[in-house]
């Protein structure tokens, strides 16, 4: 998806690994505050003063904490399948449940990133803690640890301890506003992202607009990547 977006802006994508996630560092601490500066402090090291920024779930509050505290460095903003004002229930039950299935799943037997991703899968479908249509997801976590051992690339430990920070939107935002070009995408399937919530992020960001994209769940881009990529092309090039 990023090259893809890449070809068709002619602008450099950079795909970023947020802390405790895929090969950047684990931290003892993961809130919003931590990820909106790790960006800000990427950003400085590349040398970049202004930017569009994507992203999706975590990464898309994560996305309006940099909007709303440093508006000036966001060109514009693409938030997918999440909001600043509501999270859906079931997340409070799924996300420990699901947490503490991927903490039993042995990877022993796993000659390679197949196989223990095999696994995985079947551990965490039959702990019932994900169905199998969603589960792809998770599994891309797994990959070769520091210790060249087969694994779970994200701290699962820390995200457990730090739910309930990712799963709300920090209350210190109230009252700020990020004035520039702002598309909301919502999976048609999800309730992640509700329709009532746009008076609500307009506070804001009240130039938001809230688009859907039909035939897709949470993971917006992945279940619906043409329909999601052309939402993104267009809001990108106009």
């Amino acid at each position: 998806m990023s090259k893809k977006i890449s070809v068709a802006t002619n602008k450099a994508v950079i795909a970023v690994d947020m802390r405790n996630h895929g090969e950047s560092p684990h931290t003892d601490s993961h809130t919003y505050p931590d990820l909106a500066s790790d960006v800000l402090e990427l950003l400085n090291k590349l040398s970049i003063s202004r930017t569009v920024i994507i992203g999706h779930s975590m990464g898309g509050r994560t996305g309006m904490v940099v909007a709303l505290t440093k508006p000036d460095i966001v060109n514009s903003l693409i938030v997918v399948d999440i909001s600043p004002i509501s999270t859906p229930g079931t997340l409070s039950d799924y996300f420990p449940k699901l947490a503490k299935a991927m903490k039993t799943v042995n990877f022993k037997d796993s000659q390679n990133v197949y196989k223990a991703r095999n696994i995985a899968k079947e551990a965490l479908v039959a702990s019932g803690a994900i169905d199998g249509d969603a589960v792809g997801f998770i599994l891309m976590n797994i990959g070769v640890k520091e210790d060249k051992s087969l694994g779970w690339l994200c701290n699962i430990d820390v995200l457990e301890k730090y739910f309930p920070d990712i799963a709300s939107f920090p209350n210190e935002l109230n009252g700020k506003q990020y004035p520039g070009k702002t598309l909301f995408i919502g999976g048609e399937n999800s309730r992640y992202l509700q329709a009532g919530d746009l008076s609500g992020i307009k506070n804001y960001f009240p130039a938001a607009e809230l688009k859907y994209v039909q035939d897709a769940g949470h993971n917006v881009h992945a279940d619906n990547p043409v329909a999601f990529f052309n939402l993104v092309k267009e809001f990108l090039i106009s």
